[in-house]
């Protein structure tokens, strides 16, 4: 393996290669044969101080040349792309050569006779009736189960949480008319300043305060009481509305 330096005089930088004269397999820093799958300049430049004519088929990704479909791997579902190497079943791999071969095969019919399209799907159809009678259809859980590859448990062990009731839960806001509402439901009181029955009292009363000769030591004092009295059932009346 050879490390060689390439100066970027465009990009003001310096990129390693590393090169195999064995293999011919080459990397650079600059990665752009793993982003786009074509060798850069700086791999070219090697090749050229090396003696190379021709650009080494390992330089290329397999997805830019004229193979690129021919060794396609697919399954019974459809095709699953190209590197899938993990599958050990070997229905499966039976399977992506079956695919591979329908490939080949409609390639080769493009701009044959309409005759030997018609044979295909003859035999096609033959030998789907002469299967089917032995392989009964697939339940929409059982093609599930093959997609996942497991068997689903019927036993449900996981339940959805207990609703629970925190704390202040159940009480809403009242609307303005529903204020009106319970507000007209309470009794009248007497109001101190203007002197009628009402809903108010002398703190939240719509009319302007009233100024009164001065009374005696006892008058207030009653007054005082009948204030205290009112705040009393205020304070009740907003107890019970709780």
């Amino acid at each position: 393996m050879e490390l060689n330096t390439v100066k970027d005089a465009l990009r003001n930088r310096n990129f390693i290669v590393q090169y195999n004269p064995g293999t011919l397999e080459s990397s650079c820093t600059c990665k752009l044969f793993e982003r786009r799958g074509v060798p850069c300049r700086h791999i070219l430049w090697i090749y050229l101080g090396n003696g190379l004519d021709k650009i080494p088929e390992s330089s290329f990704a397999k997805r830019w040349t004229k193979d690129a479909l021919r060794d396609i791997k697919s399954n019974h579902k459809g095709c699953v792309g190209m590197g899938d190497v993990d599958i050990i079943d070997k229905k499966q791999i039976e399977m992506k050569k079956l695919w591979s071969e329908v490939h080949e095969t409609m390639g080769v019919l493009i701009g044959r006779e309409k005759e030997h399209v018609e044979d295909l799907c003859k035999l096609i159809k033959e030998f789907r009736e002469k299967l089917l009678p032995s392989v009964p259809p697939m339940t929409k859980h059982q093609e599930f189960e093959e997609l996942l590859g497991c068997a689903t448990n019927n036993e449900i062990t996981i339940l959805p949480p207990k609703i629970s009731k925190n704390k202040g839960s159940g009480k809403r806001m009242l609307s303005n008319k529903a204020k009106v509402v319970a507000c007209a439901s309470k009794p009248k009181r007497m109001c101190n300043n203007c002197k009628q029955m009402a809903h108010h009292d002398k703190r939240n009363s719509p009319n302007p305060f009233v100024e009164r000769p001065p009374q005696n030591v006892d008058d207030e004092e009653e007054e005082e009481e009948e204030d205290e009295e009112e705040e009393e059932e205020e304070n009740e009346d907003d107890e019970l509305e709780d």
